[in-house]
């Protein structure tokens, strides 16, 4: 199984390594963190002026994938240039074995502090743009799905709201100085992050998914849910009276793999063992409309 795991994101690699003309458009930019020259992909709306602040979102790619492959996947640019918004996709640096594939350190073992790295980002990010500081959230596929999921609990009072695609976590430590409204999908047929935690399940992967839902429930102080059947595979639990009005919204499908819901890979991740994707659901759309809703209080 765990060379399946190897194999499916290496396959998503391959997948998508063509981007489309639009992402290649988007530069590199570098900060130095530490010891480490990081980098991160800059999208700024051909609107932009310095007198309006916008919105920012940061969009984390999967485990051994990178920022173009992050965009391609997600079509976040295009949606930002559209309703105005910044997109900052950066680029992990921690492996977790030597010569392993890059991905993001957010159950905080030795090796890159990706927090630290995000923190000093946003500074940079706020020196060189006007950026709307209440209106700053976090998105990300799989292994970038668990450092969204890090940041709700490390940079709450920074990161407005988060939104993990097949990644959703609460780790043990976790101590977010606020509620944190989220959005979070997943599929029960997801072959890499399973949905329970199984004896194969990956190193990282501690608890199944409404484990993870649970500890953010609890700490939201949330009502039961309101479902919502979708179709006969996908299910809205939309939780109420959330304390700090930061609400949860859950969509759990019984038929999705590891994948991003609506994406445009839809096709070629099937095709490469990933799983179905709910093609019908919109998260790129779904997940802003909700940032829209959440801005710091």
């Amino acid at each position: 199984m765990r060379t399946y795991i190897v194999n499916s994101l290496y396959a998503l690699v391959l997948l998508i390594s063509s981007s489309s003309l639009a992402a290649e458009q988007a530069p590199y930019k570098n900060i130095q963190v530490d010891n480490d020259l990081r980098q991160y992909r800059l999208f700024v709306p051909a609107s932009y002026t310095d007198n309006t602040p916008l919105p920012l979102v940061l969009n984390f790619h999967g485990t051994s994938n990178t920022p173009d492959r992050q965009e391609a996947l997600s079509d976040f640019e295009k949606l930002a240039e559209k309703e105005r918004f910044i997109v900052v996709t950066p680029l992990a640096l921690f492996t977790r074995t030597a010569g392993g594939p890059i991905t993001w350190n957010a159950n905080k073992k030795q090796g890159p502090d990706d927090v630290n790295f995000i923190t000093l980002l946003l500074h940079q990010l706020q020196q060189d743009w006007a950026i709307d500081n209440k209106r700053i959230y976090a998105t990300g596929f799989s292994g970038g799905a668990r450092m969204s999921s890090r940041l709700g609990c490390d940079l709450a009072d920074r990161i407005a709201a988060i939104a993990p695609v097949a990644g959703l976590r609460f780790p043990t430590d976790c101590q977010p100085s606020r509620p944190v409204p989220i959005m979070t999908f997943h599929g029960e047929k997801d072959g890499i992050n399973h949905f329970i935690l199984r004896e194969d399940s990956p190193v990282y992967w501690t608890m199944g998914v409404e484990d993870a839902l649970a500890g953010w429930i609890k700490r939201n102080q949330c009502k039961a849910p309101v479902q919502t059947a979708l179709s006969s595979s996908l299910t809205e639990f939309a939780y109420q009276g959330c304390s700090h009005h930061a609400d949860i919204v859950f969509y759990r499908s019984t038929e999705a793999g590891h994948t991003w819901p609506g994406s445009p890979m839809a096709e070629q991740m099937l095709r490469f063992g990933l799983g179905k994707t709910e093609e019908s659901l919109a998260a790129t759309d779904l997940i802003w409309q909700f940032f829209k809703a959440h801005p710091l209080p």
